[in-house]
């Protein structure tokens, strides 16, 4: 994998204008306060503007790694991911049937009695996880789970993909950069970039969607089109089913929520896995704690599109006008009453617990706000002036002694001593993490 310390956002405001949104918490007050920008609230921050990662070289070539302090995540390709995990299958002696499942079959009280492959061999289980994606095949197609649509908060339908050579300037970050009629990701893997443009079809055509992100990028050889819904199934879990992934729902690719929402839907039902399906309260607990965790990404969600002001298309005057928050509203209120939400660690006693404790938290909420200028007149911070600059040049010291990732790159064994160490060590902020 590559290394992601977050995200950049080309975003927000009119112009040349971008602020980052990493996992590191940081003085985003000070820094909008003092700079009217948010971009050296923290190291991490001034690390992705420099495209370094933090690990630094003396001058007498000695490494020292801070990847134990700053958190990060990884850009990985599918394709060697999936391989990784049939190699851990395989070790583990869990048997692949990889069969075309063509029917599915019900018992008399409409639970799944069995499937069917093309070869007409039947398979019969207690428990059936449906990870057929959009199709959702036996929890939305078979057993007609009820499905509510996200239109009105996240209207996007379309994904355009294609891939371009990076150059070896491997960026630590997921670029996200406003376009049209939507939005364009940049995802940076060892040899190239793999950029998406997320659209929607009530404002522009596949044909004009390519246009675009040639006159923005340049040719491409090959691109695809990936349709999807914005939504989510009223239960994950309805008689001996359960749906993961996009089986269950989607938002959409902002925020790289895919992953995120498969681990925690993952970790609920090993939480709560009921001891018969005749465990109701354990059941209807799975289906709670992650409805609640959708229903707040989408709203989070939608706090980027009702207050983008980057373009002034049709689209985002649409996307302006029209955007459903939800409870994000009430965030949103409480923030412009008593900003940082972060400095009061807001949900942990109050009426908002519930947010607190899911992907996006009170730090989430204040870099989006932030970064999108919604606080008009922000009020003195405690730090000096001088104190929070001293900060930021110690900042920029550090990433001018920090690594690129190509460099990195060029000593594998080094790369992978440096991963490996994380888990060894117990103070690491990756076994501090509960996942």
């Amino acid at each position: 994998p590559t290394l992601k310390l977050g995200i950049r956002f080309e975003w927000g405001c009119p112009g040349n204008y971008h602020f980052n949104f990493n996992f590191f918490a940081g003085h985003q007050h000070e820094s909008y306060y003092y700079e009217n920008s948010i971009l050296n609230s923290n190291w991490a921050s001034v690390l992705m503007d420099n495209g370094k990662i933090p690990i630094l070289r003396d001058e007498d070539e000695n490494v020292t790694s801070l990847l134990g302090s700053i958190p990060f995540s990884y850009h990985i390709d599918n394709k060697s991911l999936i391989g990784f995990l049939r190699k851990i299958l395989s070790e583990r002696s869990i048997e692949i049937l990889d069969k075309e499942i063509t029917k599915v079959h019900l018992a008399e009280d409409g639970s799944v009695a069995s499937l069917e492959a093309a070869d007409k061999s039947q398979h019969s289980f207690d428990l059936y996880i449906d990870c057929s994606g959009f199709r959702s095949k036996i929890l939305g197609e078979t057993l007609k789970t009820e499905f509510s649509s996200f239109k009105s908060t996240l209207i996007n339908d379309k994904a355009l993909t294609f891939e371009l050579s990076n150059n070896q300037k491997i960026e630590p970050y997921t670029s996200v950069i406003t376009m049209n009629n939507g939005w364009c990701w940049t995802i940076p893997m060892r040899e190239e970039n793999h950029y998406g443009y997320v659209f929607s079809s009530q404002f522009c055509s596949e044909q004009d969607a390519l246009a675009e992100v040639q006159k923005r990028f340049g040719p491409i050889a090959a691109h695809k089109v990936v349709n999807f819904k914005t939504g989510r199934h009223k239960s994950a879990w309805n008689r001996n089913v359960f749906a993961l992934g996009n089986a269950y729902g989607f938002v959409e690719p902002l925020e790289s929520t895919a992953i995120q929402t498969a681990v925690h839907s993952i970790m609920t039902l090993c939480k709560l896995m009921p001891k018969s399906l005749n465990d109701t309260s354990s059941i209807a607990g799975i289906n709670r704690e992650i409805a609640a965790t959708w229903d707040t990404f989408r709203w989070f969600l939608g706090l980027h599109y009702k207050f983008n002001k980057k373009l002034d298309t049709p689209y985002w005057k649409f996307c302006n006008e029209t955007t459903e928050l939800g409870s994000a509203k009430l965030v949103l209120d409480l923030f412009l009453q008593r900003p940082p939400l972060s400095a009061s660690h807001f949900g942990t006693l109050s009426p908002y617990t519930a947010l607190e404790g899911l992907v996006f938290n009170s730090y989430s909420y204040d870099t989006l706000i932030y970064g999108q200028k919604l606080l008009p007149t922000p009020a003195a911070p405690q730090m000096s002036k001088a104190e929070y600059f001293g900060r930021v040049e110690s900042y920029k010291k550090l990433a001018d002694l920090s690594f690129a990732q190509y460099e990195l790159f060029k000593n594998e064994n080094l790369y992978q001593g440096l991963l490996a160490s994380l888990f060894d060590e117990p103070d690491t902020w990756i076994n501090e993490t509960e996942a």
